[in-house]
Order: C-alpha cells, then structure tokens, then sequence
C-alpha cells in the first residue's frame, strides 16, 4: 500500500512540473509577441545655407539728378533719353546773359578795388594815409577778387558735362524752360560701377547675409535668362516707415540687356552654413511652433527626445537641437506606442 501511494505522489509533482514549465514559456513568448515593431532609421546630418527671396527694381549704381548751380533759362539739350554719352560730353546748357552780365560787374569791382589800394599805398608810403586806410583798402581789393573768382565758376557751370561713360535715362525739362538751382534737368546713369538692383528685406533676412553673398536674378522680360549678382551694400539701418532694411545686389550683364527700371526676382543664398540634422517629416509625433518631439530608439527601447525644428523643406525637418549624427529614430509604428519609454523590435 505504501508503493502505490509513493509512485502516485511522483506521478503528481511531475505533472505539476510540466504544466509550470509549459505556462511560463507561454507567458514569455506572449510578452515577446506584444512587443511593437517599429520602422527605424538613422539621421543625417546636412549643410544648409538659407536662401532668401526678395524683389526690386534695376538702377545704375552710380545714378545721378543732374542740375545747374543757378537759375536761368535752359538754352540748350544736346542729348536724347536712351542715347548712351562719353564722359564730358555736354548735355545741356543754360542762357549765360545774366551770369556773364554778373561776372562783368566783378570785374569792374576788381578793377576799381586794385586802383584805390594803389592809391592808398602810394599815399601810405607818403604819410599822407594811415595804416588802417591801406589795410581797409586790402580788404576791399581781396572781397572783390572772390566775387569775382565765384562769378567765373557759376559761368563755368552753365554747362552740364557727362561725369562718365553713361546713358540718358531721363530729361526733366525742356529748352526755354526756366529752373531753379538744383532742379534735375537730366538723370544720368553712370556705367562705371555696373547696375544694382535694388530691394528691401526684413531684418529676419537683413542678420542672414553679408557682402559678397551670391545672388541669382530673373527678369519677366527675359523669361529664359538667369543672371548672376553678388551683393554690395546692405543698409546700416531699418527704413523709418517700412522697418526694412535696403540692399544693392550688383548685377552682371556683360550683353547691357537690362534697362533702368525693370523689375526681377532675386534668390540670395546666404555664405552662412548650418551644420543641421534632417529627419523625415512624419517622424514628429508632437509639434508646438518650432518644438516638437520624436522617439528615438537606444538599446531596443524607444524614448521620447524633444527637438527644435529649424527648417521646414518639403517632406524633411532641419533640426537644431536635440539629434546627434548616431542618433536613430522611429520612422513609422510609433501610434502603437505608449508611454515615455517603451521597448521595441527595429525595423531598419
């Protein structure tokens, strides 16, 4: 009776063993399943250089409103609008009568002036005048030589003469018109220091580039042409009413294609390089203005990572701060995802 009893006590624990064994490998091999499969890749790291857009208008970069010193009668205009001038070439002049009439009073001053000081110093030398007569006398003689040395140099401006080689962009007056001193008669673009366009950008932009940056250039009137610029001068300071800041981007036309006044489209790529991570874009789960947030796997275990997204270009995010060049992260299956670390099986 004792036997029988013993061999069923064995034939119990072994049982008991084996259905122990059997419910944990269920167990292990149910917690193995429900491990999610993510899609992982690694991240890249990129050079960026940031490009800005802007529009403007075409100018000679030496552009000047010319005028005459005086006022008077413009007599004559020897150029055309458009026509292309040497320098010294004279454009226009202006009626002389009245200038030549004032500078002939000067000289009658002067002449006068030189008689009396001769005079007053023969009579010094006598001791017929005193010291401050003669010095007086000077005085007169001296103030006469500068009005009339003024009135010889208003004369010679009565003649507008081409500062350099050029192009008439625009005649403001006609002959016979009278103007004042300073008024523009002609708008003379000069072709020595080449053609700019001119723009205005934000000063988001403005803190971007410097001198020297490249620039590419279009024009509605030559839909097939790319011209190439580089810019020269970036404005000290914002403009009063817009808050912008003005720039020139010097423009090559070696073929004088363009003319004052055309307006383009410039891309300005900044010589600023960001060394940036990119992402895919649907690798964001979180997104808050330019914070947001991924999984990125280390040790099969998947932890949130905060970043700061830099740029957005197409399907691709730039990001900042946050990734290294060895970081890897989920791409896809991150929605069966719960929690701030979770272990996951790589899909690479």
């Amino acid at each position: 009776m004792i036997k029988k009893t013993y061999k069923i006590s064995l034939f119990v624990l072994s049982m008991s063993l084996v259905i122990s064994c059997s419910t944990n490998k269920d167990e292990s091999e149910t917690v193995k399943t429900n491990i999610p499969v993510v899609s992982v890749t690694k991240v890249n790291e990129v050079n960026y250089s940031e490009e800005i857009r802007a529009t403007g208008r075409i100018s000679f970069n030496n552009e000047y409103k010319m005028s005459f010193k005086t006022a008077g009668i413009v007599e004559n205009i020897y150029v055309k609008e458009g026509q292309r001038v040497n320098t010294g070439k004279v454009l226009a002049t202006i009626n002389t009568v009245e200038i030549e009439a004032k500078t002939s009073q000067a000289e009658i001053v002067v002449t006068k002036a030189k008689r009396d000081y001769e005079r007053t110093k023969t009579l010094y030398k006598g001791s017929v005048a005193t010291l401050e007569q003669l010095e007086n006398v000077e005085s007169q003689l001296q103030n006469a030589q500068k009005n009339l040395q003024a009135a010889q140099f208003n004369l010679d401006q009565t003649k507008m003469i081409a500062p350099a080689n050029g192009i008439i962009q625009k005649i403001m007056v006609r002959e016979n018109e009278i103007t004042g001193a300073g008024n523009p008669i002609v708008v003379f673009g000069a072709e020595d220091k080449g053609k700019v366009l001119v723009t205005s950008i934000s000063d988001v932009d403005a803190v971007k580039i410097k001198n020297d940056d490249k620039a590419t250039l279009h024009f509605d009137a030559f839909p097939d042409s790319i011209f190439n610029g580089e810019i020269i001068e970036i404005a000290g300071m914002a403009n009063a009413k817009t808050g912008t800041f003005e720039i020139k981007i010097k423009v090559y036309d070696s073929k004088n294609k363009l003319k004052s006044g055309f307006i383009g489209s410039a891309k300005i790529t900044s010589s600023i390089t960001n060394h940036w991570i990119e992402i895919p874009i649907e690798s964001l789960i979180q997104a808050d203005k330019k914070n947001g947030v991924v999984y990125k796997v280390e040790n099969e275990m998947a932890v949130k990572q905060k970043v700061h997204v830099a740029k957005i270009l197409n399907d691709k995010l730039l990001i900042s701060k946050g990734l290294s060049t060895t970081d890897n992260i989920i791409k896809e299956g991150f929605s069966k995802l719960k929690g701030d670390s979770i272990p996951v099986k790589s899909n690479y």
